[in-house]
């Protein structure tokens, strides 16, 4: 890899973490607008409230309640699940992974699928094989029933919600919503970059697209309608995720309007910013409300049926589910190339059955595809170094004659076949290469808890002791101190950044997942090795 490369590499970081710098200073400004916070504060009223299930005769709510908070629990071998008969919601949702168990659901009052979070319910009787079933008394002969199917295995769980109205009048449950958040937890290794990845979002099928499009809900997107409608008309699934779960529901009976949400955020936590040297960072979790246009006709019972995923973003695992819950999954820019190369890292796997090892040989293979390349673009370089001398003097001779300096120049790069462009090509092949590798990596639950060897004992998760990122800074200042030029100016800007650069990329990479600093480390190694070999053969070019 040569200087144009680094150089490249470091602009697009600066301008990558750069632009995430302006968008937080831009939100945090939103945050404070009043019209959001006035927004959510109806929609917490009415929420809160609840008061307007509306008839000819007007009709006022009477929850039974209950003195005290009682909580259940449903277990499987994937998940134990707390329910509280506050709202009749999971209070805990705890996923038993292989590593550790995590509580997805840690955060916020509600709870997940509250209804009248202020009530409590009281635990009935199941009657269709529900793993648990609530009911409550609304008003006089109307009653909602809430009934919960955990699956056994990973998949999609089932939420029945069913109105009972005995009396003789059509009834219009108005602000009836489904809580969501605020948040979902994470592993202990993304804690730090948690509030980056955690969204809320709605998924619909859009014209003319083929797949369905996953898109975010922020405060912006509240301050218009039109806005809204565009990004949630004729909604499919709608949650909240980050960057290893998910959090969705899905209506199977019933549709939601794309006015139907409500959007607020809540603090959940703080973490140590870059090691303790910025002090704390907040993270804020969004926490969304989901509403279901409950019409009650006279003397009927009326069922809100609706499935829901809580897990990992496992893409086999969610390829497996219906309603494309894997478009969840943000690959990015390069997003096809990021599945193409995550497929064939689950393929090198297979043969390694360590991920480590997997991700070293796919190196090796990239590489080889880009050898070519590579070549030309070092053979270009030599012949541009050992050119060098006659394009000084021409540039010295006509130096008052830029037209004629230039017209020389481009002769004498004929003569020697040289291209001073041919060291761009590779760059451009590249970088979607490491973009799409960076996004597929930190998005593969298969590397969550995946050891190498001997202190890599998460993929996913930072190098612990920072050799990885320490030896890839090492291998960089070397190869760039063996291919420098010899005769290049100590004050040419290019020298000051070459000589940076490791030291740039080291700081980058501290807190990248090891598994992607592996795969940059490799690739400095082989480049160093061909590098040194190729410089060798073409100093007679």
């Amino acid at each position: 890899m040569d200087k144009n490369f680094f150089i490249a590499f470091a602009a697009a970081l600066m301008v990558f973490f750069g632009y995430n710098a302006v968008t937080t200073t831009q939100k945090e400004i939103q945050n404070k607008q009043a019209d959001i916070a006035q927004q959510i504060e109806v929609v917490k009223t009415k929420q809160e409230a609840l008061s307007t299930l509306t008839q000819k005769t007007p009709v006022s709510l009477m929850p039974k309640k209950q003195e005290t908070e009682k909580f259940y629990t449903v277990e499987t071998e994937h998940a134990k699940v707390v329910f509280t008969t506050k709202g009749a919601a999971i209070r805990n949702f705890t996923y038993r992974d292989s590593n550790t168990d995590l509580d997805l659901t840690p955060f916020g009052k509600e709870g997940y699928f509250a209804t009248l979070p202020n009530v409590n319910f009281e635990k009935v009787a199941s009657q269709k094989g529900e793993d648990i079933t609530f009911k409550t008394k609304l008003a006089d002969g109307v009653y909602l029933v809430k009934s919960y199917f955990i699956n056994k295995e990973q998949g999609l769980n089932t939420l029945d919600i069913t109105f009972i109205n005995e009396t003789k009048e059509e009834l219009s449950l108005s602000d009836f919503y489904l809580n969501m958040g605020p948040g979902l937890n994470t592993v202990k290794s993304e804690l730090s970059d948690n509030a980056a990845n955690l969204r809320a979002f709605c998924a619909r099928q859009e014209k003319g697209k083929k797949n369905i499009s996953v898109n975010d809900l922020k405060e912006k997107t509240f301050t218009k309608s039109t806005r809204l409608k565009d990004a949630c008309d004729g909604w499919l699934w709608a949650g909240i995720d980050n960057r290893y779960f998910l959090s969705a529901l899905i209506p199977t009976n019933w549709k939601g309007n794309f006015d139907g949400f409500a959007f607020d955020k809540e603090f959940l936590y703080e973490q140590p910013s870059f090691f303790g040297l910025f002090g704390n960072s907040r993270t804020d979790g969004p926490d969304l409300k989901i509403l279901i246009p409950a019409v009650l006709p006279a003397k009927q019972t009326i069922n809100y049926n609706s499935k829901f995923y809580i897990g990992p973003k496992d893409l086999p695992l969610l390829e497996s589910l219906p309603y494309d819950l894997q478009r969840s999954i943000q690959f990015g820019f390069f997003g096809q190339l990021g599945k193409w190369m995550r497929n064939l890292l689950e393929w090198l796997n297979k043969y390694t059955h360590n991920y480590g090892f997997a991700i070293i040989l796919m190196t090796f293979m990239i590489q080889i595809v880009m050898f070519p390349l590579t070549y030309k673009q070092l053979k270009s370089a030599a012949v541009m170094q050992r050119i060098q001398p006659q394009m000084k003097i021409i540039q010295d001779k006509y130096k008052n004659d830029p037209m004629r300096a230039q017209q020389e120049l481009l002769g004498l790069y004929k003569k020697y076949g040289a291209n001073p462009l041919s060291g761009c090509l590779p760059l451009f092949i590249q970088m979607p290469i490491f973009i799409a590798l960076f996004n597929a990596l930190r998005t593969s639950w298969a590397l969550h808890g995946s050891p190498f060897i001997w202190w890599i004992g998460d993929l996913s998760a930072k190098d612990p002791y920072y050799v990885l990122p320490i030896l890839m800074g090492v291998i960089m200042f070397i190869q760039q101190k063996i291919t420098m030029p010899s005769n290049m100016d100590k004050d040419n800007p290019s020298m000051a950044m070459m000589k940076w650069m490791p030291v740039f990329m080291t700081v980058i990479f501290l807190n990248f997942p090891a598994g992607l600093t592996l795969y940059w480390f490799i690739s400095n190694c082989i480049s160093f090795v061909v590098n040194l070999i190729l410089k060798r053969k073409l100093a007679t070019v």
